[in-house]
């Protein structure tokens, strides 16, 4: 046989492996990369001549769907901007009762000896100091040569870091259930239209910078709370890996769910746009609010909702989407926290866990490692961990 022969026939072999990964590699390390390419074969040849799909996965969103956290990239943006429609009188209503005890001393709110009372009293002040400089009214949106006027003052400063600041508090002093409340009054005297189109406008903004990056928010020595620093993370991400992924798994008879901590309408504003990644609604399960008639965003989680916090992401999964899969488990699961561990531990049938790497320690950091021991030894681990290139928005082969 001649040498261009074989050259030709070496080539076309090739170009039929390659045709028939399930999809390109682009910048996926190489032990993922291969599992979820078996994976999705291995499923594509069980589904087939079904009339539906057999298998699902199930994907945490914030820093495993998309690099960084949408919820937390949206409110950076709004207090940035002053996207708000609260009044100054209306701040103690809404901060102080989602507070369990205004008088503790919060951890991590950006200095020693802080209580939530301390920053809400604070914010309120500055608030009323930025909007009369303003010349902002009651329920309007502040335009930009307002908001200019606004960000001449030391309030702004000291509003931006100090909310923050009673966020991070409460969150990590508490629980997450009352850190997201100070969160959910941002979207005050707003219907759900409203809050959807000013997360679409924020995710566009913040998807717009080249790079992911932390921010520090420090405010001047000034209130009751003093001078606080906070870091704030800049930036958002869908990289075209985890884009074709989504398809891919589709394409293969895999569908793909996604639970989140985080609040849903803020999470299906960017999943759902076919922007991003045009997921249907029905396949997005995070933080629900409770519906009332004006369609106004409340201060009220949805009753008898299954939250998919931790041990909640398991429930939630067990209850809302395997009958649907004839009380099968996942086949895959991705994730990148601790939040994550619950559902990457909890149900025995999964095929393939994937570990977005964030080089974290505690739980999560235990299956870190048995997937860095399985790719050191060379053998089929049931997690695999893919890099980032940070501060890139991207993922890393290396």
């Amino acid at each position: 046989m001649k040498k261009t022969t074989l050259t030709f026939l070496a080539a076309a072999t090739l170009l039929a492996a390659a045709c028939s990964a399930p999809m390109p590699r682009g910048n996926w390390s190489e032990a993922p990369y291969k599992a979820l390419c078996k994976l999705m074969k291995d499923c594509k040849k069980e589904s087939a001549g079904a009339e539906y799909n057999m298998n699902y996965a199930v994907f945490d969103y914030d820093n495993t769907t998309v690099m960084q956290d949408v919820e937390l990239a949206v409110m950076g943006w709004q207090l940035e901007n002053l996207r708000l429609r609260f009044t100054p009188e209306e701040v103690w209503g809404l901060f102080a009762p989602q507070i369990p005890d205004l008088d503790t001393v919060l951890t991590g709110a950006g200095a020693e000896g802080i209580t939530a009372r301390m920053l809400i009293k604070d914010i309120e002040s500055d608030y009323r100091a930025i909007t009369a400089a303003a010349g902002v009214r009651c329920g309007e949106e502040i335009t930009e040569e307002q908001l200019a006027e606004a960000r001449k003052t030391p309030e702004y400063e000291d509003f931006r870091a100090k909310l923050m600041a009673l966020y991070e508090g409460t969150y990590e002093t508490f629980d997450y259930r009352e850190g997201l409340m100070i969160i959910v009054a941002l979207f005050h005297n707003m219907t759900t239209t409203e809050m959807s189109a000013l997360v679409k406008q924020a995710v566009a903004d913040q998807v717009a910078k080249e790079c992911l990056q932390e921010l520090v928010w420090e405010s001047p020595e000034m209130g009751a709370a003093g001078k606080v620093s906070m870091p704030v993370s800049d930036g958002l991400a869908l990289s075209d890996e985890m884009r074709r992924l989504y398809k891919a798994l589709e394409a293969n008879g895999i569908d793909v769910y996604i639970f989140s901590a985080s609040l849903e309408a803020v999470v299906e504003a960017m999943a759902c746009d076919p922007e991003y990644l045009g997921l249907d609604s029905t396949r997005v399960f995070a933080i629900r609010l409770k519906h009332n008639p004006e369609d106004l965003v409340k201060q009220e989680y949805t009753p008898f909702f299954i939250r998919p916090y931790k041990e909640g992401k398991t429930a939630a999964i067990k209850s809302y989407v395997a009958p649907l899969y004839g009380w099968r488990d996942p086949v895959l699961v991705a994730g990148d926290s601790n939040g994550d561990y619950n559902m990457l531990t909890e149900f025995p049938d999964m095929r393939l866990g994937l570990i977005i790497d964030k080089n974290q320690t505690g739980p999560i950091g235990e299956l870190r490692q048995e997937a860095l021991d399985a790719e050191k030894e060379g053998r089929n681990g049931l997690y695999v961990l893919q890099r980032r290139a940070d501060p890139k928005p991207e993922f890393s082969r290396e």
